[in-house]
Protein backbone atom coordinates (compact mmCIF):
# COMPACT_ATOMS: atom_id res chain seq x y z
CA UNK A 1 0.00 0.00 0.00
CA UNK A 2 2.89 2.33 0.85
CA UNK A 3 4.40 1.97 -2.98
CA UNK A 4 0.54 3.11 -4.14
CA UNK A 5 0.25 5.94 -2.08
CA UNK A 6 4.41 7.25 -3.28
CA UNK A 7 3.01 6.13 -6.77
CA UNK A 8 -0.32 7.85 -6.52
CA UNK A 9 1.29 10.77 -5.19
CA UNK A 10 4.00 11.03 -8.23
CA UNK A 11 1.07 11.09 -10.58
CA UNK A 12 -1.00 13.75 -8.90
CA UNK A 13 2.21 15.96 -8.71
CA UNK A 14 3.08 14.94 -12.30
CA UNK A 15 -0.44 15.50 -13.07
CA UNK A 16 -0.26 19.18 -12.03
CA UNK A 17 3.13 20.13 -13.53
CA UNK A 18 1.68 19.25 -17.08
CA UNK A 19 -1.40 21.34 -15.91
CA UNK A 20 0.85 23.93 -15.02
CA UNK A 21 3.33 23.85 -18.57
CA UNK A 22 0.15 23.84 -20.55
CA UNK A 23 -1.54 26.97 -18.66
CA UNK A 24 1.99 28.48 -19.23
CA UNK A 25 2.62 30.44 -22.99
CA UNK A 26 6.03 29.91 -24.28
CA UNK A 27 8.38 32.67 -23.75
CA UNK A 28 9.00 35.26 -26.01
CA UNK A 29 12.61 33.82 -27.43
CA UNK A 30 10.24 31.38 -28.63
CA UNK A 31 8.32 32.92 -31.19
CA UNK A 32 8.86 32.68 -34.57
CA UNK A 33 9.36 35.79 -36.51
CA UNK A 34 6.20 35.20 -38.93
CA UNK A 35 3.86 35.89 -35.98
CA UNK A 36 5.26 39.63 -35.94
CA UNK A 37 3.28 40.36 -38.67
CA UNK A 38 -0.27 41.81 -39.10
CA UNK A 39 -2.97 39.29 -40.49
CA UNK A 40 -3.16 40.08 -44.50
CA UNK A 41 -6.83 40.92 -45.55
CA UNK A 42 -7.33 41.19 -49.44
CA UNK A 43 -10.52 41.54 -51.59
CA UNK A 44 -11.87 38.66 -53.25
CA UNK A 45 -13.62 37.61 -56.05
CA UNK A 46 -14.69 34.15 -54.95
CA UNK A 47 -18.44 33.45 -55.32
CA UNK A 48 -20.77 31.82 -52.60
CA UNK A 49 -20.56 28.05 -52.26
CA UNK A 50 -22.32 25.15 -50.16
CA UNK A 51 -20.91 21.75 -48.59
CA UNK A 52 -22.02 19.45 -46.73
CA UNK A 53 -21.24 18.05 -43.05
CA UNK A 54 -22.50 15.42 -41.06
CA UNK A 55 -25.57 15.45 -43.63
CA UNK A 56 -26.23 18.90 -43.22
CA UNK A 57 -26.34 21.41 -45.72
CA UNK A 58 -24.12 25.09 -45.59
CA UNK A 59 -23.93 28.08 -47.60
CA UNK A 60 -20.58 29.86 -47.52
CA UNK A 61 -20.43 33.95 -48.43
CA UNK A 62 -16.75 34.51 -48.60
CA UNK A 63 -16.37 38.65 -48.01
CA UNK A 64 -12.41 38.32 -47.95
CA UNK A 65 -9.14 36.07 -48.24
CA UNK A 66 -7.51 35.80 -45.06
CA UNK A 67 -3.54 35.14 -43.52
CA UNK A 68 -2.82 34.76 -40.47
CA UNK A 69 -0.16 33.95 -37.94
CA UNK A 70 -0.36 33.87 -34.64
CA UNK A 71 -0.19 32.48 -30.25
CA UNK A 72 -3.23 30.20 -29.10
CA UNK A 73 -3.64 31.85 -26.08
CA UNK A 74 -7.27 30.47 -25.44
CA UNK A 75 -10.29 28.27 -26.98
CA UNK A 76 -13.35 27.06 -26.21
CA UNK A 77 -14.00 24.00 -24.43
CA UNK A 78 -16.78 22.18 -26.47
CA UNK A 79 -16.84 19.85 -23.46
CA UNK A 80 -17.57 22.39 -21.24
CA UNK A 81 -20.72 22.60 -19.34
CA UNK A 82 -20.88 26.17 -19.91
CA UNK A 83 -20.71 25.75 -23.73
CA UNK A 84 -23.99 25.08 -25.18
CA UNK A 85 -23.54 25.85 -28.24
CA UNK A 86 -20.71 23.66 -29.91
CA UNK A 87 -20.66 19.96 -29.58
CA UNK A 88 -19.04 17.49 -31.84
CA UNK A 89 -21.66 18.01 -34.48
CA UNK A 90 -20.87 21.73 -34.61
CA UNK A 91 -20.00 22.54 -38.19
CA UNK A 92 -17.50 25.27 -36.28
CA UNK A 93 -15.96 23.27 -33.10
CA UNK A 94 -12.84 25.00 -31.89
CA UNK A 95 -12.79 28.60 -32.01
CA UNK A 96 -9.28 29.61 -31.61
CA UNK A 97 -8.53 33.01 -29.80
CA UNK A 98 -4.81 34.34 -30.86
CA UNK A 99 -2.56 37.11 -30.29
CA UNK A 100 0.07 38.37 -32.56
CA UNK A 101 2.34 41.69 -34.09
CA UNK A 102 2.79 44.48 -31.15
CA UNK A 103 2.08 41.86 -28.35
CA UNK A 104 4.60 39.88 -29.24
CA UNK A 105 7.30 42.23 -29.43
CA UNK A 106 8.76 41.58 -25.25
CA UNK A 107 7.10 39.24 -22.33
CA UNK A 108 4.67 41.46 -21.47
CA UNK A 109 1.76 38.70 -23.19
CA UNK A 110 2.85 36.14 -20.23
CA UNK A 111 1.23 38.36 -17.72
CA UNK A 112 -2.22 38.51 -19.26
CA UNK A 113 -4.82 35.91 -18.51
CA UNK A 114 -7.00 34.66 -21.39
CA UNK A 115 -10.12 33.05 -21.39
CA UNK A 116 -12.55 31.58 -24.18
CA UNK A 117 -16.59 31.19 -23.99
CA UNK A 118 -18.77 30.18 -26.44
CA UNK A 119 -18.96 33.17 -28.33
CA UNK A 120 -16.08 35.40 -27.43
CA UNK A 121 -12.59 35.60 -25.88
CA UNK A 122 -11.16 38.19 -23.47
CA UNK A 123 -7.90 39.09 -21.87
CA UNK A 124 -7.85 40.50 -18.65
CA UNK A 125 -4.69 42.03 -16.73
CA UNK A 126 -3.37 43.55 -13.55
CA UNK A 127 -1.18 47.09 -13.24
CA UNK A 128 0.69 48.38 -15.82
CA UNK A 129 0.95 45.36 -19.02
CA UNK A 130 1.32 46.89 -22.79
CA UNK A 131 -1.17 44.87 -24.37
CA UNK A 132 -2.56 45.20 -27.79
CA UNK A 133 -6.14 44.23 -28.08
CA UNK A 134 -6.48 44.99 -31.44
CA UNK A 135 -3.77 42.34 -32.28
CA UNK A 136 -6.13 39.65 -30.86
CA UNK A 137 -8.94 37.73 -32.59
CA UNK A 138 -11.39 34.76 -31.57
CA UNK A 139 -11.87 32.91 -34.71
CA UNK A 140 -14.61 30.43 -35.63
CA UNK A 141 -13.43 28.43 -37.71
CA UNK A 142 -15.51 26.76 -40.25
CA UNK A 143 -13.94 23.54 -43.44
CA UNK A 144 -15.40 21.43 -45.32
CA UNK A 145 -12.29 19.17 -45.15
CA UNK A 146 -12.04 16.21 -42.15
CA UNK A 147 -8.21 16.31 -43.09
CA UNK A 148 -8.14 20.00 -41.38
CA UNK A 149 -10.95 19.44 -38.88
CA UNK A 150 -8.22 16.85 -37.43
CA UNK A 151 -5.44 19.07 -37.01
CA UNK A 152 -7.39 21.90 -35.42
CA UNK A 153 -8.73 19.32 -32.98
CA UNK A 154 -5.58 18.53 -32.20
CA UNK A 155 -4.32 22.35 -31.83
CA UNK A 156 -3.40 23.01 -27.92
CA UNK A 157 -3.01 26.79 -26.42
CA UNK A 158 0.25 27.78 -26.92
CA UNK A 159 0.90 26.43 -30.30
CA UNK A 160 1.90 28.72 -33.03
CA UNK A 161 -0.26 28.17 -35.89
CA UNK A 162 -0.90 29.50 -39.12
CA UNK A 163 -4.23 29.79 -41.13
CA UNK A 164 -5.15 30.88 -45.17
CA UNK A 165 -8.66 31.26 -46.30
CA UNK A 166 -11.97 33.11 -46.51
CA UNK A 167 -13.56 35.56 -44.06
CA UNK A 168 -16.92 34.72 -44.65
CA UNK A 169 -20.89 34.91 -44.01
CA UNK A 170 -22.18 31.24 -43.38
CA UNK A 171 -25.44 29.79 -42.90
CA UNK A 172 -26.81 26.44 -41.98
CA UNK A 173 -29.90 25.60 -44.29
CA UNK A 174 -31.97 24.16 -42.09
CA UNK A 175 -32.36 28.02 -40.75
CA UNK A 176 -31.50 30.14 -44.34
CA UNK A 177 -32.93 33.61 -42.69
CA UNK A 178 -29.74 33.39 -40.15
CA UNK A 179 -26.44 34.46 -41.28
CA UNK A 180 -23.66 34.12 -39.14
CA UNK A 181 -21.58 37.16 -39.89
CA UNK A 182 -17.75 37.63 -39.64
CA UNK A 183 -15.66 40.74 -38.60
CA UNK A 184 -13.94 42.73 -40.93
CA UNK A 185 -11.62 44.70 -39.12
CA UNK A 186 -9.46 44.00 -36.11
CA UNK A 187 -10.28 46.88 -34.22
CA UNK A 188 -14.23 46.00 -33.35
CA UNK A 189 -15.12 44.37 -29.95
CA UNK A 190 -17.97 42.97 -28.79
CA UNK A 191 -20.71 40.70 -30.59
CA UNK A 192 -19.87 40.64 -34.19
CA UNK A 193 -16.22 41.14 -33.63
CA UNK A 194 -15.05 37.90 -33.92
CA UNK A 195 -13.81 36.34 -37.65
CA UNK A 196 -15.39 33.80 -39.22
CA UNK A 197 -13.17 32.04 -41.23
CA UNK A 198 -13.88 29.07 -43.88
CA UNK A 199 -10.50 27.72 -43.64
CA UNK A 200 -8.67 25.56 -46.40
CA UNK A 201 -5.34 25.60 -44.89
CA UNK A 202 -3.61 25.12 -41.21
CA UNK A 203 -0.25 24.16 -39.69
CA UNK A 204 1.22 24.18 -36.41
CA UNK A 205 4.00 25.95 -36.88
CA UNK A 206 5.74 25.22 -33.35
CA UNK A 207 3.74 22.99 -30.92
CA UNK A 208 3.70 23.88 -27.79
CA UNK A 209 4.54 21.81 -24.38
CA UNK A 210 3.83 18.55 -25.95
CA UNK A 211 4.91 16.33 -23.63
CA UNK A 212 3.06 17.95 -20.93
CA UNK A 213 -0.17 17.54 -23.09
CA UNK A 214 0.37 13.98 -23.75
CA UNK A 215 0.66 13.82 -19.53
CA UNK A 216 -2.45 15.85 -19.24
CA UNK A 217 -4.44 13.18 -21.62
CA UNK A 218 -2.85 10.02 -19.70
CA UNK A 219 -2.24 10.99 -16.17
CA UNK A 220 -6.77 10.59 -15.27
CA UNK A 221 -5.95 6.88 -16.38
CA UNK A 222 -3.15 6.93 -14.32
CA UNK A 223 -5.10 8.70 -11.73
CA UNK A 224 -7.72 6.04 -11.63
CA UNK A 225 -6.00 3.15 -11.72
CA UNK A 226 -3.94 4.13 -8.97
CA UNK A 227 -6.94 4.81 -7.10
CA UNK A 228 -8.71 1.69 -7.81
CA UNK A 229 -5.66 -0.61 -6.94
CA UNK A 230 -5.40 1.18 -3.23
CA UNK A 231 -8.85 0.03 -3.13
CA UNK A 232 -8.48 -3.14 -3.91
CA UNK A 233 -5.62 -3.92 -1.63
CA UNK A 234 -7.09 -2.43 1.17
CA UNK A 235 -10.30 -4.43 0.96
CA UNK A 236 -8.06 -8.08 0.19
CA UNK A 237 -6.24 -6.93 3.68
CA UNK A 238 -9.65 -5.90 5.51
CA UNK A 239 -10.49 -9.19 4.46
CA UNK A 240 -7.72 -11.02 5.51
CA UNK A 241 -8.20 -9.21 8.88
CA UNK A 242 -11.01 -10.38 9.29
CA UNK A 243 -10.58 -13.90 8.70
CA UNK A 244 -7.63 -13.94 11.18
CA UNK A 245 -9.93 -12.41 13.80
CA UNK A 246 -12.63 -15.49 13.15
Amino acid sequence: MRLLQIALLAALLGWAGAWYQTRTLPERSRVQPELLQEPQQRATARAPFGFEYRGLQYEVKPVASYDLYGLVVSHNDIHGIADIYHDDDSVDTKDLCVIWGANLLDDAYRKVSYESTPTWCWATWRGEVRFDLTAMANNHLVTDSAELRAVLERVHVGDQVHFTGLLADYRDMRHPEFWRPTSTQRTDSGAGACEVVFFEQLEVLVPHAVGAWRLRRVMPWVVGALLALMLIVAATTTRKYSEVRI
